[in-house]
């Protein structure tokens, strides 16, 4: 206390402050260390890791929805997985990637896969000479005009006037009869006429009601065949729902179901019995890897059909002959035509 009235022996004491109560100088307390807080990502990753072990399961990052909390747990950092449009859709079709080629076409094949693929060869190009046979066939013939049919079209009009004259007498005679009708009076039906009509009418209304009640009895006795006959009728819907359904499932998967043309296909490779060759180094390969590749992406409607567009010009060319190709001659009379037509214009 005596060091400290020394040092601060001239300072006075401000009654303002309120006076500090405690120790003077450092104090020799322990700072609290802050408690580290926990690191969620390693937790969680931890976790998820050992939940793994334990079930023995390994995560898939290229797996299905169900694994999207997964990753979630074990990076949340990563940014939320594309999500595809509801119009994408990976091919629907049923046909593989590499189709098999027909045993025919093997370079030693037997007489009957050799048979089988001439037999389809052949039935595709009968389709072909079909199809020319009824293009030709439906197109419109040329129009021949015989004399005969010429004096009939010239002469048309040459019996107008009598056809007029027979006009005229059978509208005379449609008159006279109308007058006769209009002279004949409707004569009123008596009592005993009147009555006759109604018991006719009534007789006709109970044979009517007793050819009904004969009808519905004989329904009545035939109660088995009209059961035979709807079940026929229910077979008969099912067959044809069936095969609506298969054919709404074959148009699906349909090859060059997608594009504006119409998908062709490629024609079956063959050879002759005469260049079969019973050695491999004699084989003629008439296929086309790249080509058979590209049939089978449109095939399998991964790629759109499309016509082959040949390099054709949108418009004509213009020729225009130049300046220096023309004849001095030539080349005065036409600046003679310009100067008058400047001269024209302005005198306008």
């Amino acid at each position: 206390s005596s060091g400290i009235n020394a040092e601060y022996g001239d300072l006075q004491i401000d009654t303002r402050v309120a006076p500090v109560v405690g120790r003077l100088g450092p104090s020799k307390r322990k700072k609290k260390k802050k408690k580290s807080q926990p690191q969620p990502d390693v937790a969680m990753t931890t976790e998820s890791m050992s939940a793994n072990r334990k079930t023995g399961s390994v995560y898939d990052i290229w797996g299905d929805d169900n694994q999207k909390q997964d990753q979630k747990e074990l990076d949340p950092c990563l940014p939320p997985p594309v999500q595809p449009p509801a119009i994408y859709k990976t091919s629907d079709t049923k046909i593989s990637a590499v189709e098999l080629p027909h045993p025919g076409t093997s370079y030693n094949p037997t007489f009957t896969d050799h048979q089988d693929l001439l037999q389809t060869a052949l039935e595709v190009e009968e389709k072909r000479e079909k199809e020319k046979a009824k293009a030709t066939r439906d197109a419109a013939p040329p129009i021949q005009i015989t004399e005969e049919d010429y004096i009939k079209e010239m002469s048309i009009g040459l019996n107008q006037a009598e056809s007029e004259g027979g006009s005229e007498s059978e509208s005379e005679t449609e008159a006279n009869e109308g007058e006769e009708c209009r002279k004949s009076v409707t004569v009123r039906k008596t009592r005993v006429q009147r009555n006759r009509e109604k018991a006719e009418k009534l007789k006709m209304e109970e044979a009517a009601a007793l050819r009904e009640n004969k009808q519905y009895l004989h329904q009545i006795n035939r109660i088995k065949a009209i059961k035979k006959e709807i079940r026929k009728e229910e077979k008969k819907m099912e067959t044809k729902t069936s095969a609506r359904q298969e054919k709404k499932a074959i148009n699906e998967t349909r090859p060059g179901k997608y594009g504006p043309g119409k998908f062709m296909g490629s024609e079956p490779d063959f050879l002759l019995p005469e260049e079969v060759s019973s050695s491999l180094r004699k084989l003629v390969t008439p296929a086309n890897n790249l080509q058979d590749r590209f049939t089978s992406l449109q095939k399998r409607n991964m790629l759109e059909v499309r016509k082959k567009v040949m390099p054709h010009r949108k418009y004509k060319l213009k020729h225009v002959e130049k300046w220096r190709k023309k004849l001095p001659e030539e080349i005065d009379e036409l600046v003679k035509m310009k100067r008058k037509k400047k001269k024209i214009k302005l005198s306008e």
